[in-house]
């Protein structure tokens, strides 16, 4: 990754040389030079008159390709947007002020960039047409952290949802009066889930810090308890469920996280097999620990597989059988899988059913 402080560094040796902000006064201009956000001073005409040290560092353009050019020709015509321009144009007559105007553009030598835009009429320091100060902020780190933000929270009340499904499920079982299953002890498990997922959401509302939370843990028990919150489910649908626990084994990982990645995988292949089954496999190795869910459901087009992992998005044969859905699930899982520091495979053919493989380390990897 480049240095941006020595980046900063050599643009402001090779703009010490730009001439001060003159369309100003003195004091107006010490004032604009001292500010670390980028201004500009346009004529009536929108050409550039002057701008200060924090413009020619942020966009690394120098004085002389920018001063006396026409904004929306500077560069490759970033600025070159019409509402832009016409809201411009009216402050130049007499207009109103530009408060906060977005727009997302690539700049040639800092790429893409989201910018926010204040402008408003300045009085000439002699007779002469009004001049404008337009002020630039770039926002793309803070709209990066904001998508982040609304990302966390979606998946995480989808798998919310997903805990309040089961307990539904469980609770409707008391209806029928003469049920063969510990019910109590398995809704008291799911509402503990509920709440660990609610307060990991808290610990780690900060998006950027989403660090996992390792313990040591059995990794079949994990399964296990896991494999019984669905199988009221698959019974409901009538579908034949199949579990293949690994054996007793240790692992150092988030329970929380896999926890979730495991109901995702699980709920995804209950909803989207119409019949036959739906198989969990656990296995331990020396390093790894494996978790891989198989159904015969009505499986992903090929064209879609490489989509599936993206957040929000859902195959058209998913949206037919399941109209309702946020097509965050499988974003879930490979986000967690990430962070643990594991691997996602999936393999899928229409009609005939779809294979999930999440491989994670036994141990988490060195930091």
């Amino acid at each position: 990754m480049p240095d941006e402080s020595g980046t900063r560094d050599a643009w402001d040796g090779m703009v010490d040389g730009a001439p001060p902000t003159k369309s100003l006064d003195p004091y107006a201009t010490s004032i604009v030079e001292t500010v670390r956000q980028p201004l500009v001073v346009l004529d009536a005409e929108l050409r550039v008159l002057s701008a200060n040290r924090a413009f020619y560092t942020t966009f690394h353009v120098l004085p002389e390709s920018s001063v006396g050019g026409l904004l929306y020709e500077l560069g490759d015509r970033q600025w070159d947007i019409p509402e832009l321009r016409e809201l411009l144009e009216e402050i130049t007559g007499g207009g109103r002020e530009i408060r906060d105007y977005e727009f997302v553009r690539r700049f040639p030598a800092i790429g893409r960039r989201a910018m926010l835009l204040n402008a408003c009429r300045l009085r000439a320091p002699v007779a002469g047409p009004p001049l404008i100060l337009l002020a630039m902020e770039d926002v793309t780190d803070r709209k990066r952290v904001e998508e982040t933000h609304q990302l966390l929270l979606a998946a995480t009340s989808h798998d919310v949802l997903n805990v309040l499904n089961n307990i539904m499920g469980y609770a409707q079982l008391f209806e029928e009066r003469d049920f063969p299953e510990p019910v109590v002890p398995r809704i008291l498990s799911l509402s503990v889930g509920l709440r660990e997922i609610m307060r990991e959401l808290l610990d780690h509302a900060d998006a950027d810090n989403d660090q996992p939370s390792l313990a040591l843990v059995s990794a079949r028990a994990l399964m296990r308890e896991r494999a019984a919150a669905v199988e009221w489910q698959c019974r409901q649908k009538g579908l034949e469920f199949r579990v293949d626990l690994p054996p007793e084994g240790a692992v150092t990982t988030d329970p929380i996280k896999v926890t979730r990645i495991l109901d995702n995988l699980l709920s995804n292949a209950v909803r989207y097999t119409p019949r036959g089954n739906v198989y969990l496999h656990g296995q331990l190795a020396s390093t790894k620990f494996s978790i891989r869910v198989r159904d015969t459901g009505i499986g992903i087009p090929a064209d879609d597989l490489e989509r599936v992992f993206q957040p929000h998005y859902r195959a058209p044969t998913a949206r037919q059988v399941a109209p309702l859905g946020t097509g965050l699930g499988l974003y879930t899982v490979k986000r967690f899988c990430d962070l643990l520091g594991g691997s996602t495979e999936i393999e899928s053919t229409p009609g005939v059913g779809t294979t999930c493989t999440v491989m994670l380390p036994r141990q988490p990897p060195p930091a």
